[in-house]
């Protein structure tokens, strides 16, 4: 049985009632009912707390307790957030995996499978295919010849990665990501697009996280790179010889085009697309739907398409919507000049 204590414990929080009452499981502030622990993570939820029924809610150390007055059992830490993770790994049920290669699994015997590894049902693993401790291959998994894949790491059903691809430790990729495609070059030869071999291959780092239908193509030549940490959204297009550094975020539907390089902790929000060659530095935070087309600074906030510093384009969607009212003074103003021109 867990206690709110043995939650007060794990979120090195402050408990503020009852240490004993018994906790089944997490909910939201709005569904949670007797035995629950809830959490506020967002101020616009404050509104519910009035009519919260769970046993006990964790909130910020920066929220009024007047405004959560009306649940008796509360835990007050730094990051709410935060401490929603540890709290929901105490509640969460993992499924049992168990070592082995299931017999409708078509394994090279050039691979190498280490015996604290998975492979699923009709999962297909080429030659000279290195599978190391904990891998977790489930169902029609593709792995091509030479790839590797270190210790701890999980491919969902229909991951497809090509060959001479390595995968590093503790990696999470999910459903139907291809990894290592050939990258989309060509040259014009006069009657045709000849394409270019793409010979190079594609490093995913350790702790990355792939979510579902990504593609993320192989180099040309060298290496397409994603670095230690890094997080990569669902539907995310990454083209070849890109490199990405550690603990970056790339939201859904960014594509980034050939060449790029992507310093650390930099953030893509949805829809922003990169052209290609061109070098995005530490720390950059670019926003929804922007259009990278040249070389940006660390520590840069952008926005917008081509994009600029955030702060002026919120003062171009200031001006932006003042236009028709502009345009309607601007067409008074020539009918009055018009007029004046006819009576002289």
């Amino acid at each position: 049985m867990i206690t709110l204590k043995d939650i007060t414990a794990a979120v090195k929080g402050d408990l503020i009632g009852d240490g004993d009452i018994p906790i089944d499981g997490i909910a939201g502030i709005q569904s949670a009912v007797e035995g629950k622990v809830s959490f506020l993570i967002h101020g616009s939820y404050t509104k519910f707390v009035s009519e919260c029924k769970a046993s006990a809610l964790i909130v910020g150390k920066r929220t009024p307790l007047a405004d959560v007055g009306a649940v008796k059992n509360l835990i007050v830490v730094d990051n709410p957030e935060l401490a929603y993770i540890s709290v929901a790994a105490m509640f969460q049920e993992n499924p049992v995996i168990k070592p082995g290669i299931h017999p409708t699994a078509s394994v090279s015997e050039a691979a190498v499978i280490a015996p604290g590894a998975s492979v699923g049902a009709f999962a297909c693993i080429e030659d000279n295919a290195r599978i190391e401790d904990n891998v977790t291959i489930y169902p029609y998994v593709y792995i091509g010849r030479n790839v590797t894949i270190a210790e701890g790491t999980t491919l969902y059903p229909h991951v497809t990665i090509y060959r001479d691809t390595a995968i590093g430790r503790n990696v999470i990729i999910h459903a139907n990501t291809v990894i290592a495609a050939d990258g989309f070059g060509y040259v014009w030869d006069g009657t045709k697009h000849a394409k270019i071999p793409q010979i190079g291959s594609v490093v995913i780092e350790d702790d990355v996280e792939i979510g579902a239908n990504t593609a993320i193509d192989r180099a040309s030549l060298e290496k397409t790179v994603i670095g230690k940490g890094t997080k990569i959204d669902n539907l995310v297009q990454i083209a070849h010889n890109v490199i990405i550094g550690q603990n970056s975020i790339i939201v859904s539907q960014v594509g980034v085009a050939g060449s790029t390089r992507i310093g650390n902790n930099v953030v893509l929000a949805g829809q922003a697309g990169v052209r290609d060659h061109v070098t995005i530095g530490d720390g950059v935070m670019a926003g929804g739907g922007t259009g990278i087309t040249k070389d940006v600074p660390a520590g840069s906030i952008i926005w917008g398409t081509p994009h600029m510093p955030h702060k002026e384009w919120i003062r171009l969607q200031i001006y932006m919507k003042k236009l028709p009212t502009l345009f309607e003074r601007i067409k008074e103003i020539e009918k009055k000049l018009s007029a004046e021109a006819t009576d002289d």
